[in-house]
């Protein structure tokens, strides 16, 4: 007959603070990721207003058409 093995306190309390460094762990990890991930939305909403600076400038159309045209939209 197989006994199943008793946990004690210690092994329990033990387990307990493995468990909580991996959760600080992810947490940093996450953090960390979560920053990069702002950054490159930060990054891409700039491009993407360059972008929009220089199609505007190099259009034929004012500022009043362009915006209609967008509102429009």
């Amino acid at each position: 007959m197989n006994m199943a093995r008793l946990k004690t306190a210690k092994s329990i309390d033990t387990k307990i603070l493995e468990c909580k460094e991996k959760l600080r762990k992810l947490k940093e990890r996450c953090d960390r990721l979560t920053g990069e991930l702002d950054g490159l939305y930060a990054e891409k909403k700039e491009l993407e207003a360059k972008e929009l600076l220089e199609a505007t400038t190099k259009s034929s159309k004012n500022k009043a058409e362009i915006l209609a045209f967008l509102e429009s939209a």
